[in-house]
């Protein structure tokens, strides 16, 4: 029953987050920027937001060229572009690469240098900016998570950034914004938070409060991810609300080796984390299965699969069926084939992965002939 929990951003939900949102606004500063992606000003949510916070009276500036896989030289010019406005508060608008680029450029802020100079664990003393997050997508949870994942071109290492220091202020889980995301981002973002909370379920770090929050995570998203890739609007939301969950679930209890496979597909070729995560999540869990068992017979439960009479090895089965085939109906990729990812690359993209930071919550120890395996297995 030993283990660790911690959770301080204060979520802000409903169909009217964005005006308690703005009201709150003139405690933190005085000059508000906005950090988002192309995407976003061009579908319109942007101004939606921007409409709404302006009832704040605080000015509002927007940095809007954030990249998918944001790298070093991303937060470089949206850090100009904050020291230019002379902001204090800065907001995210859109998924997990606007949001981590929103906390980077926020340590930056007041820690000075580049974000390459604080990778790690608590690299930094000088507390960041306060961070506001109104999540687009339903997957990366970042919105509520310590960290930050940033690409180092020079090293083809995606660089995680972590500290008690990093939650965001304020998460804003607005239904508004999501009620039109296109299916195949619901489909990768929705899966990627099925694996964090999965992943989290079983890592050596899980404990009972995470455990609460990620099987309730599990069962809401098996319940919605197929319907929110149809353009459902309450199940959108229904997913954004466990996308938070799972964030919150996943950031000390750990993760495992969907992510060190994908974290490391995603630093070599560029390939979207939720998609990679995609990808790998069903054959980790097959994996995964003989170390833990009685969690995997959870998970079944908790997504749906009906497990009487079935012993744990067979009930575990069922949670694979339930990945499988959820991945199958919202038509995600499931071959580093489709991602153009070649197969001559396995070796070099295996060792890289036997060295990420995720790994060692795994429940089953992973050498490098198993990663083989497994980029392998996803061919």
């Amino acid at each position: 029953m030993s283990g660790h929990f911690s959770s301080p951003p204060h979520l802000i939900l409903g169909g009217d987050a964005l005006e308690t949102a703005a009201g709150l606004l003139p405690t933190l500063g005085s000059k508000v920027i906005i950090i988002t992606d192309p995407g976003i000003v061009a579908a319109g949510i942007h101004q939606q937001v921007v409409d709404v916070l302006a009832g704040s009276g605080l000015p509002i500036h927007t940095y809007s060229e954030v990249v998918g896989n944001p790298d070093v030289e991303t937060v470089a010019a949206a850090s100009a572009a904050r020291e230019a406005a002379g902001a204090d508060v800065i907001l995210a608008i859109g998924g997990g690469s606007s949001i981590d680029v929103a906390k980077a450029v926020a340590v930056v802020a007041t820690n000075g240098g580049s974000i390459a100079d604080y990778e790690g664990v608590d690299k930094f003393t000088t507390p960041p900016l306060p961070v506001l997050v109104v999540p687009t997508t339903v997957g990366s949870g970042s919105e509520v998570t310590k960290g930050a994942v940033i690409t180092n071109h020079e090293t083809n290492v995606k660089m995680i950034i972590v500290s008690d220091l990093m939650f965001p202020r304020i998460a804003i889980l607005d239904p508004r914004v999501v009620a039109k995301l296109p299916g195949r981002i619901a489909a990768t973002t929705g899966m990627d938070a099925l694996t964090h909370a999965i992943e989290a379920y079983v890592a050596k770090g899980a404990n009972p409060v995470t455990d609460a929050i990620n099987l309730g995570a599990i069962e809401i998203i098996g319940k919605n991810l197929v319907a929110a890739s149809k353009g459902d609007p309450d199940a959108l939301y229904q997913m954004l609300v466990a996308s938070s969950m799972a964030g919150i679930g996943f950031h000390d209890a750990g993760l495992g080796a969907v992510h060190a496979l994908a974290n490391t597909i995603g630093g070599h070729f560029g390939i979207h984390h939720g998609t990679a995560n995609a990808l790998f999540l069903p054959y980790v869990i097959d994996f995964n299965i003989p170390s833990a068992p009685a969690r995997f017979a959870r998970i079944a439960q908790a997504l749906g699969e009906d497990v009487t009479g079935l012993d744990d090895i067979a009930a575990a089965a069922k949670a694979s069926e339930a990945v499988h085939r959820l991945a199958e109906e919202t038509r995600v990729p499931r071959t580093l084939t489709e991602l153009n990812i070649p197969e001559d690359a396995i070796g070099k993209l295996a060792a890289d992965a036997l060295e990420q930071a995720d790994l060692p919550g795994n429940p089953r120890e992973a050498s490098l002939d198993d990663l083989v395996t497994l980029y392998r297995r996803a061919l």
